[in-house]
């Protein structure tokens, strides 16, 4: 594997935090507006083997240093986002959760955190078809959410009702948009199978509702996507042999009837721009590997970190605002030595380097699972 190492903050193109929106010219006050990132949002899975409901820990960087807020959700509702709760995402000025054990969609003001309205899946999908909402996207002022039931719900923004459902494959996961123009947008569906083996991708095509599935021998379980234009690239966990070692996990890129594993041994994924920063840590492992691609020149490198390693990473996300990449991680316990499923875990922050930003760790509740981020403006003047 090739060593480059690639700062996002430069090379991603993503990156908005030094540039400007606008600039205003008002009787000789100038100023410049800036989108800023306000906030991390972590969706803590919590533990609903040993009872521990699960929770959104915020992390406020509109102070300095950042203010973390745990369980914010109880905190301002008085109520519990209970088991499992699987995603999270912000779209507009609303934050959808996925309650995966309570067969619903939370919806909540971004600014204060507010619940807006619950959304029963079973309710407005059906008993088998709404069961375990699982993961959410967004695209023209509609919210997608896969249910694992076999299903995509299609929830209406401004009534916050699921007004439409396409049938996809067994237990869908992730999804993403991708399409060469706004006439032919699609919605492919990463369709795991619960690792059974028979995985595969569903494409939407948003425009006429035709449905088709994508199979090949190399695609077993499929988890999370990233499209860009018709090219499709799939984090899949292989499978496990006999003695559970885990076999063919990686990133895959589908182009037409091609694919190819272009990230060896990945466990998890986040992608933006034209970068896929990955890590790798199958269950059983005691070694951690990070990796970045970078789909422009089809090129794999090291991502190596540096300043503060992670005991146990569960989730990655990164800020399409900064380009910084956020790593979630387990505990050890000190008491078995291993990593802990039942204490508080923590966030740390990245730049594209592997360059450890945030030079503390931010706790976070009981397992983190996934990361999404709050955005704003800042005007300056000059």
């Amino acid at each position: 594997m090739k060593k480059y190492l690639l700062s996002f903050a430069v090379m991603m193109g993503a990156t908005l935090f030094t540039g400007c929106l606008s600039d205003n010219d008002n009787n000789n006050n100038r100023t410049v507006d800036y989108v800023v990132t306000k906030g991390a949002l972590v969706i803590n899975n919590g533990n609903a083997y040993n009872g521990i409901d699960g929770s959104l820990t915020f992390i406020d960087f509109s102070t300095d240093p950042a203010n973390v807020q745990q369980d914010v959700y109880k905190t301002v509702n008085g109520a519990s986002l209970g088991g499992t709760p699987n995603d999270v995402y912000v779209y507009g000025d609303k934050i959808y959760i996925t309650g995966s054990d309570e067969n619903v969609v939370f919806v909540l003001n971004k600014n204060n955190f507010k619940q807006i309205k619950k959304i029963s899946t079973v309710a407005d999908m059906g008993e088998a078809e709404g069961v375990t909402p699982r993961h959410l996207k967004a695209y023209d002022g509609k919210v997608y959410v896969t249910t694992y039931g076999g299903y995509v719900g299609v929830i209406d923004t401004l009534s916050l009702n699921v007004t439409n459902m396409y049938k996809v494959g067994s237990a869908p996961e992730g999804m993403a948009f991708g399409g060469t123009s706004d006439a032919d947008v699609s919605l492919y569906v990463a369709n795991s199978d619960y690792g059974n083996g028979n995985g595969s991708i569903s494409k939407i095509a948003l425009n006429t509702g035709t449905i088709t599935e994508i199979k090949n021998e190399k695609i077993h379980n499929p988890q999370q996507l990233a499209v860009s234009g018709d090219l499709i690239y799939v984090l899949d966990w292989g499978y496990y042999d006999e003695n559970w070692n885990q076999k063919e996990a990686g990133v895959y890129l589908i182009n037409g009837t091609s694919v190819t594993q272009v990230v060896a041994d990945a466990t998890g994924m986040a992608a933006s721009g034209q970068y896929i920063v990955t890590y790798n840590y199958p269950y059983g492992s005691s070694t951690i590997s990070y990796s970045v691609y970078n789909a422009s020149y089809n090129i794999t490198a090291s991502y190596l970190l540096s300043g503060s390693p992670l005991a146990s990473p569960c989730a990655i996300s990164i800020d399409p605002n900064t380009g910084y990449v956020f790593l979630a991680s387990r505990v050890i316990d000190p008491d078995t030595s291993y990593p802990s499923y039942t204490m508080p875990g923590y966030v740390n922050v990245y730049d594209g380097t592997g360059e450890f930003v945030s030079k503390v760790s931010y706790t976070t509740g009981v397992e983190p699972h996934a990361i999404a981020f709050t955005h704003g403006y800042e005007t300056v003047k000059y």
